[in-house]
């Protein structure tokens, strides 16, 4: 059973990278309106969970999976385009998102080419034509599977194997049924409330204000000029990170729930993510990265007060993240580390000062389909 389970969990991973990649393997013909049920099957060819959905609709694919009570949706063009994705409970909570914008820069090689295939074959009643999509000769020692698709004439990937080095499949999804109609908008179209900021913010339940722990308002820098903007209205908190070279990077968290927004933007990469509980209580996506509270048994005095300095990572290795707190929970400078490089930072002003949740915001646009370049044909 533990077999077939990691087995259909690497063929979902690769049905839903075939499901939302066909536009891209069919270049021409543009495959028309369909709702297809793939199968997952493991090495020797026997069903294993999951089976996908997907619907197509002028060049945009929707794919649901459904695992565990849970159902998966992916929504987008094609594999190296943006991509949306969100998670369904049985009860119909949706508890997470990411819109993922992926930088991809073409290696000459590594660059791959689709080739046809001496081999034809009926799959479910549909005639394919097998097709394997091949890199370039890796270098000596390296070992880079093979991907093949058969595709209908009208342009439908209705079987996908990847093979090893003896051609062995690794994974299989196979066409189950196939239903080529009329698509309604309606039918991809993501829901409109998780696509707001206020959907994901909005709070689950009323928490007491903290006396210990006041707002505030906090900036700190390097000395090259990058900065870390801290807000804090118990129990959120809101971190704005902005580098010299331009990356930004935001995150907004409940720290009494498995709550919150994370977005991430450096050159042509872009990610938001965005995670509520489920009923059971349990976490879609860690916001907070702190790991525990340990003194490191020294102070210092930053702008006329004096902080504590504290590991928040204690036993993690290779990444730290150490802040000098104030008696009331201020950081006034940061100690942040990993990949052998060290990023201090100081505070340079800060204010305890009443907070509105209303000013823990991503910039207005980071919710938009549009700016994502997702788009509906209608």
């Amino acid at each position: 059973m533990k077999t077939a389970a990691i087995t259909g969990a690497i063929a979902f991973t690769a049905l839903a990278g075939t499901a939302i990649a066909q536009s891209i393997l069919t270049a021409s013909p543009v495959p028309p309106d369909y709702v297809a049920v793939m199968q997952a099957l493991d090495k020797d060819g026997k069903p294993v969970d999951p089976t996908v959905t997907m619907t197509h609709r002028g060049g945009m694919f929707l794919s649901e999976t459904l695992r565990d009570g849970r159902i998966s949706v992916g929504f987008g063009a094609d594999r190296n385009g943006p991509v949306l994705r969100w998670s369904r409970q049985a009860d119909g909570q949706i508890t997470f998102l990411e819109l993922l914008l992926r930088d991809r820069k073409l290696d000459a090689t590594k660059t791959e080419a689709l080739q046809p295939l001496a081999e034809v074959s009926i799959i479910a009643g549909e005639r394919c034509t097998w097709r394997q999509t091949a890199s370039k000769s890796p270098s000596p020692g390296t070992f880079i599977a093979r991907e093949q698709n058969c595709i209908t004439d009208d342009g439908i990937v209705i079987e996908t194997r990847l093979l090893a080095a003896n051609d062995v499949p690794i994974y299989r999804t196979r066409l189950a049924s196939l239903d080529r109609r009329t698509v309604a908008p309606s039918e991809i179209e993501p829901p409109s409330e998780i696509l707001t900021q206020e959907f994901w913010l909005r709070p689950i339940r009323d928490h007491d204000a903290n006396p210990s722990q006041p707002d505030f308002d906090i900036t700190l820098e390097t000395v090259g000029g990058s900065t870390i903007r801290l807000l804090r209205h118990y129990p959120w908190h809101y971190r704005e990170q902005r580098d010299r070279g331009g990356s930004l990077r935001i995150t907004i968290w409940n720290k009494l729930e498995a709550q919150g927004i994370s977005y991430q933007q450096e050159g042509g990469y872009r990610r938001l993510t965005a995670g509520r509980p489920a009923d059971d209580g349990s976490a879609p996506f860690k916001f907070d990265e702190t790991t525990g509270k340990v003194s490191l048994g020294k102070t210092e005095t930053i702008l006329g007060e004096t902080c504590e300095w504290f590991d928040l990572m204690p036993g993690v290795h290779d990444v730290g993240n150490s802040e000098c707190l104030t008696g009331d929970g201020l950081p006034l400078k940061l100690d942040i580390s990993g990949m052998n490089l060290a990023f201090p930072y100081t505070a340079t002003s800060f204010r305890r000062r009443p907070v509105a949740l209303s000013e823990m915001r991503l910039p207005a646009e980071a919710f938009s389909l549009k700016e994502w370049g997702l788009s509906i044909a209608r």
